[in-house]
């Protein structure tokens, strides 16, 4: 009951967005554009449900995604962006695994400028899973992060949080994760800049139980205090509601510096070095978990003509998926992507969390490569390594989400993709993916307000697209 009253809620966030864009019919038709396209893929995968009982199996992985774009007339890329994707497994010696529309994937972004001053971004991720880790049907790493201070791009999805990839290292079964943000940015003067966001992660475990909901609501301060630096000062409160039904209330404190390089050579008029941090301090009021826990978030991005890299770490108190209550979580992560050749580019990354609750301690870490090709400019061919692992001390219950002692899966896939325009042009796609012909751009410090000036906007993989005017 509680997952369907949970998507009835998202169901009604779309129909009042699809009712505010049918106030303006005639401009989302000349504004609007859409994209299909189908993917097929072969996986190898040696540990299947990722349990000390090692199953392995080949997986064909069938998966068509639905892309819908709409762009106002003041700018030339989305800033409305929707993806629609479910999936179809087939296992070659598991046939009674064989489902479609088990596994979905359901994003969204829309960005509002309300003036040259202030700006709302609102986003949703909503992800089933089945009770197989197929790497096939889910998320990959992040990517490359937003600096501390960094405001959403128009039309952007939020990256999946690290909390709910934890999902991907437990036996939880069947689980229905969403990620809901809300955020503001106004500019009160040319070096002054005030940020306001509220965020809900919630997770429901089909199979098992129960569900993990954490609503957090935030406020930060930033100073343009040096042509190279901004300062800022942040406070949020996180309600973490656990799988036991403990409420804990985690009122957050930090304050940090950004820092951008403008000396060298520029992409997209975007610096090519920047780094952010923040230090901060978290208090748990609650009966469970950490009681007070020294936070960090520290990234460092850098950006070539034809690569990217970033490097950081995050430490703060989150949930802990389902497996106890809150936890005092440490992540260090890094990603690399790289354009080889016109058509050829490469990515790699690695990411490990260190998760301390009151019940149970575990570690995870994941590693893959990938390399993508594009055949012609409406078929593309990805392979990818992923290696899973999880270690998990006194405490992990071997009935529950996870097992005491070690888990680690390895996978290979293959595959392909062809690529479609709907509309407002009808027939195979004539460009190549924006993701693989555009490096990404990083935020830059608080400007001078004047009027909106029409930008390239992330695309559904999160560089920046083309502009959907027909």
């Amino acid at each position: 009951m509680g997952c369907a009253n949970y998507l009835s809620r998202i169901l009604a966030r779309s129909v009042v967005v699809a009712c505010l864009l049918g106030l303006f019919a005639d401009d989302v038709a000349a504004r609007f554009a859409s994209r299909f396209s189908l993917s097929v893929g072969e996986e190898y995968n040696d540990n299947i449900f990722f349990s000390k009982d090692r199953v392995s199996d080949f997986i064909t992985v069938i998966t068509p995604n639905l892309t819908l774009l709409y762009a106002p007339p003041t700018e030339i890329a989305p800033t409305f962006t929707l993806n629609i994707a479910p999936s179809g497994l087939l296992y070659a010696r598991h046939s009674e695994l064989n489902n479609f529309g088990e596994n979905l994937s359901l994003n969204g972004g829309y960005t509002y400028r309300y003036s040259p001053r202030l700006q709302f971004h609102v986003a949703d991720t909503l992800r089933r899973s089945s009770q197989s880790r197929s790497d096939l049907a889910r998320d990959g790493l992040e990517g490359l992060p937003r600096p501390v201070t960094g405001f959403p791009p128009p039309g952007a999805v939020d990256p999946v949080p690290g909390v709910h990839r934890l999902g991907d290292f437990t036996s939880a079964g069947d689980t229905l994760r969403n990620h809901f943000s809300v955020s503001g940015r106004y500019l009160y003067s040319p070096d002054i800049t005030f940020t306001a966001n509220y965020t809900n992660n919630y997770a429901s475990f089909l199979d098992i139980g129960g569900n993990e909901l954490i609503n957090r609501v935030g406020i930060r301060g930033t100073y343009h205090w040096w042509p190279q630096h901004n300062l800022h000062a942040g406070f949020g409160i996180s309600v973490i509601r656990s799988r036991d039904g403990d409420n804990n209330v985690v009122p957050n404190f930090d304050f940090g510096d950004d820092f951008f390089d403008f000396t060298n050579f520029k992409i997209l008029l975007a610096p090519t070095l920047t780094l952010s941090g923040s230090l901060g301090l978290a208090v748990n009021t609650g009966k469970s978990g950490p009681r007070v826990a020294n936070t960090a978030n520290l990234t460092l991005i850098k950006i070539w003509e034809l690569a990217s890299f970033s490097l950081g770490v995050r430490r703060g108190i989150t949930g802990s998926f389902g497996v106890s209550g809150p936890s005092l979580t440490t992540t260090f992560f890094s990603d690399f992507n790289i354009r080889l050749t016109e058509r050829l580019s490469g990515t790699a990354g690695v990411n490990y969390s260190l998760l301390d609750t009151s019940d149970v301690n575990f570690d995870t870490f994941l590693a893959s490569a990938g390399l993508q090709y594009w055949i012609t400019s409406w078929l593309s061919s990805s392979l990818r390594y992923a290696h899973r692992f999880r270690t998990a001390g006194a405490g992990a219950n071997d009935d529950d989400l996870i097992a005491r002692g070690h888990v680690r899966s390895n996978s290979v896939f293959l595959v392909f993709s062809a690529h479609f325009n709907l509309w407002p042009r009808l027939g195979l796609a004539r460009e190549l993916s924006p993701a693989f012909v555009y490096p990404v751009e990083v935020p830059q410090a608080p400007t001078q307000p004047s009027a909106p000036e029409p930008q390239r906007a992330p695309s559904p993989s999160g560089a920046p697209a083309p502009s959907v005017s027909p």
